[in-house]
């Protein structure tokens, strides 16, 4: 417990000392920061005809980045929520910038998919998180590691190699920052720019997540953004393989979500489907180790979504949700109204 709370001190005093350091980098470098703040509003039905409301998840999150060279730049963001320490979501410096290859050191966000890297509360058209990333990956997916990046025509990819996921009861329990074992995850992102505002992208994961080293987790995923200046349409689909001990079947995971919004003047009404299905006998409530299983995921849920957002000044947005969910399973059905203020600065 004492190493813990040493470990402990020193995160907090590097994250200090590194705004401390970034703050002070304007006399030699151009400095600029930005931000953002949300504040929720939810109402849900908590029993069959009773209605809960209620104001939650108030974050707030600042960015500073800048210049270091010609070559050289950095970024370093930090997020306070509701109940939780602040906490930093990206901090990188690049070196050798150019369109064809760039490399990026540091805590990165995660490039599988688009979600993850761009689902701040002002840069989205809903509320909730999308299933996919609501159950088959960490909240603001980070790790530490190297990135490279690059674009050639209408080509673009992103490589990158960290500390990778750690097992956990679920998929959306194992971020992690320290390695629990030797093996380093690998992924990437392949897209292709059909035309302006429109790309299609392969995404893949892979790395082993249990401390002995003997197990892979796996993910493979699509993405189909398209956009002009009125209507934007993006799907986004996961496929997760679960590697388990012998004696148990193999966990797998399978998500997908396709929106759309229109944006008509200072209003943007929305809509979306979603949908998962879940299943893995080893994991669950319950998992400790590879030695003390859990009591098994098995879910299968939907979500229709409507949405508008209005945009009442140019970096200030309303935002109102409806959100009509249905366990398939259980044939159970669980509807959720929520509205959101989010602004950007």
């Amino acid at each position: 417990m004492k190493n813990k709370n040493i470990i402990y001190l020193i995160r907090r005093m590097g994250m200090i000392c590194l705004f401390l350091i970034l703050l002070t980098l304007n006399q030699w470098a151009q400095v600029q920061s930005n931000g953002y703040f949300a504040y929720d509003y939810i109402n849900n039905q908590v029993d069959e005809g009773i209605l809960k409301g209620t104001f939650a998840n108030p974050i707030l999150g600042f960015m500073l980045s800048g210049a270091l060279t010609q070559n050289s730049n950095f970024i370093c963001e930090a997020v306070f929520r509701e109940g939780r320490e602040i906490e930093l979501k990206q901090a990188w410096v690049t070196l050798g910038y150019s369109d064809a290859f760039a490399s990026k050191f540091g805590l990165y966000m995660v490039p599988f998919g688009k979600y993850n890297e761009s689902s701040r509360p002002h840069q989205t058209a809903f509320i909730n998180q999308p299933l996919t990333a609501e159950y088959l990956y960490p909240r603001d997916w980070r790790d530490m590691g190297v990135l490279i990046e690059g674009r050639a025509k209408i080509f673009k990819y992103l490589l990158y190699a960290g500390n990778g996921l750690r097992e956990s009861d679920t998929l959306t329990a194992g971020g992690q920052f320290e390695d629990n074992n030797g093996n380093k995850s690998l992924g990437g992102r392949f897209g292709l720019l059909i035309d302006e505002g429109f790309e299609i992208s392969y995404s893949h994961h892979r790395g082993r997540f249990d401390e002995e080293e003997e197990r892979s987790l796996v993910y493979h995923g699509g993405n189909i953004d398209w956009q002009n200046e009125v209507i934007h349409i993006w799907a986004e689909y996961i496929r997760a393989a679960i590697e388990n001990p012998s004696g148990f079947e193999n966990g797998e995971a399978e998500a997908y979500f396709i929106q759309m919004s229109v944006n008509i003047g200072n209003i943007s009404p929305a809509g979306s489907f979603q949908k998962i299905k879940y299943s893995d006998p080893f994991h669950g409530d319950g998992f400790l180790s590879s030695s003390e299983p859990g009591s098994g995921l098995d879910l299968e849920k939907n979500r229709w979504s409507l949405g508008l957002v209005y945009r009442v000044f140019e970096h200030v947005l309303l935002k109102v949700e409806y959100d009509f969910n249905k366990d398939i399973k259980g044939d159970a059905k669980h509807h959720v109204l929520l509205c959101q203020m989010a602004l950007s600065f």
